[in-house]
């Protein structure tokens, strides 16, 4: 009987990891932690974004609404009026002190609404509401006014 030999195997070719191959991995695993963390910050920052626009776009349009319901020459008064803190349609300011709406308008020819006019016998105009929050513009939108006496309606 022949006694049993052991083999040895070479060491390049033993299973497992090497430490570098450890290293390549953890320093892969780091890197994409990171990643997902700031990703993770960025979308709160696009989530408040959205909001703030949602509601600069609503108090742009209680302007708007609230102009619609004014004769014309009221409209044209509102050049330079500034809200602030915001106000809505129904006059509340809750939880609106850090947003303000800036409003600007420019009396237009009603056949060429780029062709600003004198406020004398204007019967168009464009109503720019700017919405500030923390003093930082949000959002401007512009609307057009038309002076209803001057647009012939008819109810047949």
């Amino acid at each position: 009987m022949k006694p049993i030999r052991s083999i040895q195997v070479p060491r390049s070719s033993a299973p497992g990891f090497t430490l570098a191959e450890i290293m390549v991995c953890a320093v892969l695993l780091v890197i994409g932690f990171v990643a997902l963390v700031a990703a993770f910050g960025h979308d709160t920052v696009a989530s408040q974004a959205g909001e703030d626009i949602a509601l600069a776009t609503f108090l742009a349009d209680e302007i708007r609404d609230r102009a619609l319901q004014m004769s014309f020459a009221d409209v044209l008064d509102l050049d330079g009026v500034t809200n602030n803190p915001a106000i809505l349609s129904t006059g509340s300011t809750q939880d609106l002190s850090t947003w303000s709406q800036h409003i600007a308008v420019t009396p237009v020819l009603e056949s060429d609404l780029n062709h600003t006019v004198g406020h004398s016998g204007a019967h168009a105009a464009r109503l720019t509401v700017e919405i500030r929050a923390h003093g930082k513009p949000v959002l401007a939108e512009t609307y057009y006014m038309l002076d209803r006496a001057s647009v012939p309606f008819t109810d047949r």
